[in-house]
């Protein structure tokens, strides 16, 4: 079914975006200087509108696919989606705001508190995403629901 590529390409597009989010950002803050950390930021602001369009798409599809069943699988994942986008939207006013604040060259206390946050929130997100891909490939037959 095309609904299915739709919400494996969403699902799997959103998880991996979000990674290089958290990974490029964890790479620069240890390694980089100030230009390469607003490279990054400018990447994460352009790019955040992807994940913006991706995560309602695999929403929209995953609930066609689920039609009105009560699974527990897909309980769980309905309850963690409404985590998944409040957290979404605290990281896209987080990275809106830290990328102004790196374009103006500010890396005080208040920028550093809020990366600590926009990390912590991308990792809770990749979590959560990481347990939907799984519930899915458990609910498609393609792996038993051993973890």
């Amino acid at each position: 079914k095309i609904i299915v590529i739709f919400h494996r390409f969403a699902g799997i597009g959103a998880f991996l975006l979000i990674a290089s989010f958290f990974f490029s950002t964890v790479y620069v803050e240890i390694y980089g200087d100030p230009e390469k950390i607003l490279a990054v930021k400018r990447y994460i602001v352009r790019t955040i509108l992807a994940v913006g369009l991706l995560m309602p798409i695999a929403a929209f599809s995953g609930t066609k696919l689920g039609g009105k069943s009560k699974h527990k699988v897909l309980r769980q994942k309905a309850k963690r989606m409404k985590w998944i986008a409040f957290n979404g939207l605290l990281l896209i006013i987080l990275a809106i705001i830290l990328y102004y604040r790196a374009q103006e060259g500010v890396f005080d206390t208040l920028f550093w508190s809020m990366q600590v946050a926009e990390l912590a929130l991308g990792f809770g997100n990749l979590v959560l995403l990481g347990m939907m891909i799984r519930d899915g490939l458990i609910l498609s037959g393609k792996v038993k629901g051993v973890f």
